[in-house]
């Protein structure tokens, strides 16, 4: 009886089942990097890249300028008008003493 071994394979068939594994898994990343690249997070992200953060920080320090020249403009108003409360006050309160003389007794 002649005993003839069984034909060669080029590979090992245990190794298949890791490089399916390996191939399936890199074409499931690739459709998720290609699902975020699509998505409108990515498009943001692409934008604020593309326009980049100082000229944004200077849009911002526009409005901020504008902003509080505004500021200033109401505390200058509001402090005239503490001012002329301030006036009214004291004439006021010298009417109110000077009634107060003229009403006490012996004065």
């Amino acid at each position: 009886m002649i005993l003839q071994a069984p034909p060669m394979l080029p590979f090992d068939p245990n190794q298949l089942i890791p490089l399916i594994g390996i191939v399936g898994g890199l074409v499931v990343g690739a459709i998720v990097v290609w699902a975020f690249f699509k998505s409108d997070l990515a498009g943001a992200l692409a934008e604020r890249i593309r326009t980049g953060v100082r000229r944004r920080k200077a849009a911002i320090d526009d409005v901020q300028g504008d902003h509080i020249a505004e500021l200033d403009q109401r505390i200058t108003e509001m402090q005239g008008q503490i001012a002329e409360m301030a006036e009214r006050l004291d004439f006021a309160e010298r009417l109110l003493a000077q009634k107060r003389e003229r009403s006490l007794p012996g004065a």
